[in-house]
């Protein structure tokens, strides 16, 4: 997650969202990264995705995201850059735990207030993952292909699983553990997560 200071606008027109889309895309191919859901908002951004290589590529997307639209703003609106000192990160449990930062990060407009639904919000991966959009780049990760055998199969399980919801103590723990720079799962991943590295939860 990446976020201005004092929730200014990052993203001030709607050229601004299509282009840094663009650099998602463009950025995670070149730092070997799985892009599994994304969600642009006013004042920021969240990406779920996995590094295919070097951990450390994350960290390198990100500052070439954040400069990339930096650079834009200044370029084109003549305005200095407005993001946190920097962004937050929160490792996640493989299995159930992915399936549901999905949800939570494609919710993110409802849950903002900022669309009726996740459908009617173009900047996220929601409508691509319902197949809506020309081209499909997600890297889908195995809990979601385990929804079904074809893309279309897997929208609609996706959908309902959606219209559903998270609990709302798995949406708080989601959202604390990104905050906190915390990881995001079960206790047990917590505990064995501490037990070998000394990562604290």
């Amino acid at each position: 997650m990446r976020k201005s200071r004092d929730q200014k606008p990052v993203f001030l027109d709607e050229a601004d969202y299509t282009h840094c889309l663009g650099q998602i895309r463009a950025l995670s191919q070149e730092y070997e990264l799985a892009i599994h859901a994304f969600c642009l908002l006013p004042d920021g951004l969240h990406i779920l995705a996995t590094p295919l290589g070097d951990p450390g590529n994350l960290s390198r997307f990100m500052k070439a995201l954040s400069c990339s639209a930096s650079s834009r703003r200044k370029r084109l609106h003549g305005a200095t850059s407005v993001w946190g000192v920097r962004y937050r990160s929160s490792p996640v449990e493989p299995g159930q735990w992915m399936l549901a930062c999905i949800c939570y990060i494609e919710r993110l407009p409802v849950t903002q207030r900022l669309a009726s639904s996740a459908y009617h919000y173009h900047r996220s991966s929601y409508r691509m993952r319902l197949g809506k959009t020309h081209q499909y780049w997600l890297e889908d990760p195995e809990e979601y292909t385990r929804l079904g055998g074809t893309i279309e199969d897997r929208a609609e399980a996706y959908r309902m699983y959606m219209s559903n919801g998270l609990d709302p103590h798995e949406e708080k723990m989601i959202d604390t553990a990104v905050k906190r720079c915390r990881l995001t799962g079960s206790r047990h991943f917590v505990r064995e997560v501490y037990r070998k590295y000394g990562v604290l939860g």
